[in-house]
């Protein structure tokens, strides 16, 4: 099987955790449902949370799609499936994560967005900060 799990982990993301992976050619992987969990993507319904392609739907809004996909192909956002021995993963490379948010941020400056998508342009600002902060400390 391709895209087999050489390491498991979480990022911890002040309040919450992100289910992360290195895949044996090194590809970095983010949980596809630990990634609308942080943009804040999943609603709680009836104590129940439900997740299920709300990425997806999201990316798809017209609204939001030439903040998006401005400069990437259609298939850029396209999960990826990874495998843990025989459990199946589906993820997202990493940068993917930073690439929506930009989208977001870019979106929020230029148009007028809902409700919903305000929200989680807001809890991207705060992913891209923390991503910064994380990003200087490993660098120094």
């Amino acid at each position: 099987m391709d895209n087999q799990i050489k390491y498991e982990g979480t990022l911890d993301l002040g309040g919450f955790t992100l289910p992360c992976y290195v895949l044996e050619d090194g590809t970095r992987v983010l949980s596809g449902r630990g990634m609308q969990e942080a943009l804040k993507m999943v609603d709680v319904e009836d104590g129940k949370q439900t997740a299920g392609t709300r990425l997806t739907r999201y990316l798809d809004q017209k609204s939001l799609k030439p903040f998006i996909f401005k400069d990437k192909p259609m298939d850029h956002f396209s999960p990826m499936v990874c495998y843990m021995g025989e459990k199946k993963i589906n993820g997202y490379e990493a940068t993917i994560l930073i690439d929506i948010c930009d989208g977001f941020l870019e979106a929020r400056k230029h148009i007028q967005l809902s409700p919903r998508q305000s929200i989680i342009a807001d809890q991207c600002e705060i992913l891209v900060r923390s991503f910064a902060k994380v990003g200087l400390i490993a660098l120094i």
